[in-house]
């Protein structure tokens, strides 16, 4: 039995890499996310760009040392003085600065780029904060309130930007094993492969682990990319909890097999299966808090979120990975569910199921 566990195993590793479509899903398209999503987020979040706010004061009574200290004070904004307004109007239209101050006696103007229209509620936001310091100032106020920002914790945090390195591991995983089962006892049942293997002495359940085993390589593999890619491109690290970490991708696998195996109960072709297979990848891709999170989405669609398996994987490599806190209670009982379920679907499908062809 050990023999043909090893045999299966590595005849099924080597179909893997002789199927191009799937290699690509796997391996490739994760990375190519990676590197569109990631530069977008990156400039917005990770590695923000200062922004740069232009003043200019049409009176020498105006205290040009008070107005920088006020602007200083934003810790996200940089400074220029210019000389006259239409310079600035200029550089704004050049999109080389993003807010324009003109300050006289008794009024502060701020001008902004009307095509920015997705930065100009921020940027007006820090307008009115700076005006707000500046009027306190003059009349001699102080804050009623001390506002303190602390950070509660040691984990890498839950920016939109890390959050979306742990979705891209479980987008792997989901490729990785999503596939497979509807490959295997769909496609290889047309064939006839199954029937041929069905009259042989194989012992189904040798054929099953070895089935299983036969994507862990790709798991790891990929895997490994997104996180040699994040660091060398990004120049992101994790704090992984390693002991967690390599055991969840491999259950993980086996989730996402699962999620394969309950499409073949449903599925009679291997084009039917093939389609089912990509239109729920398709879904859990936009609704499993990958590339945004699960509380951006409408009510109706986070309700949706919570019958996907990738959901859970999303969450559950952010924690192991420090991007969100380690919830032990909750990722084992959510983890363990799952694992037994497709346990218990893909024995169903490997023992139970005809390989004959109808």
């Amino acid at each position: 039995m050990i023999k043909q566990y090893l045999t299966n195993t590595k005849i099924l590793s080597l179909a893997f890499l002789r199927n191009k479509e799937t290699v690509f899903y796997v391996l490739v398209l994760p990375l190519l996310f990676m590197l569109i999503f990631g530069s977008l987020y990156s400039n917005g979040e990770g590695q923000q760009q200062a922004r740069v706010l232009l003043y200019f004061e049409e009176t020498a009574a105006v205290d040009r040392t008070e107005i920088e200290e006020v602007i200083n004070a934003n810790q996200s904004m940089s400074y220029q003085h210019i000389d006259s307004l239409e310079v600035g109007e200029q550089l704004l239209r050049d999109y080389e600065a993003e807010i324009l101050l003109r300050v006289s006696e008794t009024e502060l103007e701020f001008s902004f780029n009307p095509a920015r229209i997705q930065d100009n509620p921020a940027l007006e936001q820090q307008s009115r904060t700076i005006a707000r310091e500046l009027d306190m100032r003059y009349y001699g106020l102080e804050e009623y309130l001390q506002t303190e920002i602390i950070d509660a914790g040691d984990h890498a945090g839950t920016s939109q930007f890390l959050s979306l390195f742990p979705g891209l591991i479980a987008l792997g995983l989901a490729s990785s094993g999503l596939f497979v089962i509807v490959e295997l006892f769909i496609y290889y049942r047309e064939k006839g492969v199954l029937k041929r293997m069905a009259a042989s002495p194989l012992n189904r359940n040798s054929f099953t682990f070895a089935l299983i085993s036969s994507r862990m390589p790709a798991s790891l593999l990929s895997t490994a990319l997104i996180l040699l890619a994040s660091r060398f491109i990004f120049n992101v690290s994790f704090t992984i909890n390693w002991f967690l970490f390599i055991p969840y991708i491999l259950i993980g696998t086996v989730i996402m097999m699962g999620l394969g195996a309950l499409i073949t109960l449903f599925t009679t072709t291997s084009d039917s299966g093939f389609q089912a297979a990509s239109i729920l990848l398709t879904v859990m891709i936009f609704f499993s808090g990958i590339y945004f999170p699960i509380e951006f989405l409408p009510s109706y669609f986070q309700q949706v979120s919570r019958f996907l398996p990738l959901t859970y994987l999303a969450r559950g490599l952010q924690q192991i990975m420090g991007v969100s806190p380690l919830n032990p209670a909750s990722l084992a009982v959510e983890t363990g569910g799952l694992f037994i379920l497709s346990i218990v679907l893909i024995y169903a499908v490997s023992q139970k199921s005809s390989w004959v062809a109808e």
